[in-house]
């Protein structure tokens, strides 16, 4: 006997909810030592999730297999899912303007580096409540920029280690594959596991499904639409 839809959405949600991660305090977008946070409430985090058409599971049943869209499309798919749960959209997301945004909504256009190294854009003072959520003592302070929102220590690391030359949209891309691969997201999309692998990517960044870092993470729903979008567009 076929299983009954309703089962089979309530069985996706259940796993991915037992099997999500802990807070990362120090993942990918966090260095220690610094007052730097990767991903923290910004505009985007006060919009709305709309309540989607279909709940995740008739949403995933409509996502063709990795093995037939192809990896490189999974990917591009996964960064516009972030880009889509970092910025607001569709505003700042379909028509790349997520690029060139600050945490809170400033705009940059010197791509020779990140803002604040070029001296474009200084760092942000998050609330107290901010930054104990995260952590930190009062105070702290984001760098936040660019379509994946990463903060300064952390694009300095992944440039050096990329030989990225500047902060284009290209060199954004490429440190945002970095992160997914230093998650653990790439393997598991490479084995065409989407739930996991945002799983996975939720430790970097805390505006997807599953972050613990109490920053109003969007929905799986949510998530899995922007998925479905990016596959569209690869």
């Amino acid at each position: 006997m076929a299983a009954q839809p309703g089962l089979i959405v309530a069985g996706l949600v259940l796993a991915f909810l037992l099997l999500r991660p802990g807070r990362a305090a120090a993942a990918a977008g966090f260095d220690p030592g610094t007052a730097d946070i990767q991903s923290v409430p910004d505009e985007a985090d006060l919009n709305l999730d709309y309540n989607p058409t279909a709940p995740p599971g008739v949403i995933m049943a409509t996502i063709p297999p990795i093995t037939e869209t192809g990896f490189p499309a999974a990917v591009s798919a996964m960064l516009y899912m972030i880009r889509a749960s970092e910025h607001v959209y569709p505003r700042d997301v379909e028509n790349d303007a997520a690029y060139n945004l600050f945490y809170g909504g400033a705009r940059f256009s010197d791509l020779s580096d990140h803002p604040v190294i070029t001296g474009e854009l200084k760092p942000v003072k998050l609330s107290d409540a901010m930054c104990r959520a995260a952590g930190f003592s009062p105070g702290c302070v984001t760098t936040a920029a660019g379509a994946y929102q990463l903060i300064r220590p952390t694009w300095q690391r992944l440039r050096d280690k990329l030989k990225l030359p500047d902060f284009s949209k290209e060199s954004q891309d490429r440190a945002a594959i970095e992160l997914l691969q230093e998650s653990g997201a790439m393997e598991l999309l490479g084995l065409d596991d989407v739930l996991g692998a945002i799983r996975k990517a939720s430790t970097v960044w805390a505006s997807l499904p599953g972050s613990t870092a109490q920053q109003n993470p969007k929905s799986l729903a949510y998530a899995l639409e922007r998925y479905a979008d990016g596959l569209q567009l690869a």
